[in-house]
């Protein structure tokens, strides 16, 4: 299965006393999703799903990459919310990959995802920083995973 993992777009600032599940993009985020979704669809990449976490920013980062790249309609999933364990991540993406899921793209957070690229490719998530609006591609196996590349929104 190929996997594409999307740390979601710039939102505002925690320092805003806004509730973190509530954060939105700004406009900086806007236009990161907007050329991530410009690549998304110029190299041709269409996942079969597209998970989000059900946070705001990541769900508007999803709904983006919808409109913009014709992605899929963007569905929540609660193990793609800040703070899972990413064993938990690694078995949900195992029972899609066992459904036959041919490739999937998941929005999510950091430090998750790189918790998530650390436990697939068997080493530590220090060695990831994965920055908002990028993109990180790898393929699944039964065997276990390949990173094939990463991207942040700057390089797009």
């Amino acid at each position: 299965m190929l996997l594409y993992l999307v740390r979601h777009a710039t939102a505002q600032d925690r320092s805003l006393g806004i509730a973190d599940p509530m954060r939105h993009l700004v406009d900086k985020g806007i236009k990161q999703t907007q050329r991530l979704a410009e690549f998304c669809k110029k190299q041709q990449l269409e996942p079969e799903l597209l998970l989000t976490s059900p946070l705001v920013r990541a769900e508007q980062t999803a709904a983006l990459l919808h409109l913009q790249a014709g992605w899929p309609e963007p569905q929540q999933r609660a193990w793609l919310i800040i703070d899972t364990l990413p064993e938990v991540q690694l078995k949900a993406l195992t029972e899609l990959m066992l459904q036959g899921v041919s490739s999937v793209c998941c929005v999510g957070h950091e430090p998750d995802i790189s918790a998530l690229l650390a436990v697939l490719l068997n080493t530590e998530a220090g060695h990831f920083l994965i920055k908002k609006a990028s993109v990180t591609a790898l393929e699944l196996t039964q065997q276990g995973a390949v990173l094939l590349w990463s991207l942040p929104v700057a390089l797009l």
